[in-house]
């Protein structure tokens, strides 16, 4: 197993939660959120279509919008939601942060927008993959060895990345973007970075058997 796989922390928190894949493991505390996903399968697509509540007495920084900016490194220029292995038969799909390669020297910190929800608010939304499923990621060819999704590919599972506003800054005073939270009242859109160690929390919906 890959070293950036190698430590996985598992945490309950209305569905199952983990900083997974090549974040590192500093997964912060359990919040209380919680993501319903229906997942629609086609010759060509996975889909997604979720709710996110916010339980939480604060607001909660979702990271559940397309990049901010050209992403050259990524196998996609702006994919919906980064692919990434989560196990050695499992690929995570999510929209989330990660932070920057274990390589060491200088690295780009790529922007993501976000959503800033309100405590008791829902968010829903769709997210949409190739499939067959394929790598991308923000930082997918600084890997070493290089990152690639498992052989045997068995299940799928969908997560989204949270976590205090306060623990991650806005990278930047948003511009309009993909991540429109207008139909959620108090909702606003943020930009985040890529490229630190987030305390970020994903909460994920239950794997699927791939076919």
């Amino acid at each position: 197993m890959p070293a950036a796989l190698a430590a996985l922390l598992l945490v309950a928190a209305g569905a199952c939660a983990a900083p997974a894949g090549p974040l590192p493991a500093a997964g912060g505390p359990v919040r209380s959120v919680f993501l319903t996903a229906t997942l629609t399968r086609t010759p060509t697509a996975l889909s997604w279509d979720y709710v996110l509540r916010n339980d939480e007495p604060t607001e909660l920084a979702v990271f559940n919008g397309d990049p901010a900016d050209d992403n050259p490194l990524a196998e996609s220029p702006s994919p919906q939601a980064w692919v990434v292995p989560r196990d050695g038969t499992t690929v995570e799909v999510a929209q989330r942060l990660f932070a920057a390669p274990p390589t060491g020297g200088p690295h780009r910190s790529y922007l993501q927008y976000g959503t800033v929800l309100p405590p008791g608010a829902t968010l829903s939304g769709r997210v949409t993959v190739p499939y067959p499923l394929t790598l991308t990621h923000p930082y997918g060819t600084a890997f070493d060895p290089p990152l690639r999704l498992p052989d045997v590919r068995e299940r799928v599972v969908f997560c989204i990345g949270v976590a205090r506003p306060a623990d991650v800054p806005a990278a930047a005073r948003p511009s309009g973007g993909p991540a429109d939270p207008s139909a959620v009242p108090g909702a606003r859109t943020q930009v985040y970075a890529h490229g630190a160690d987030v305390p970020q929390h994903l909460v994920c919906a239950p794997p699927e058997r791939l076919p």
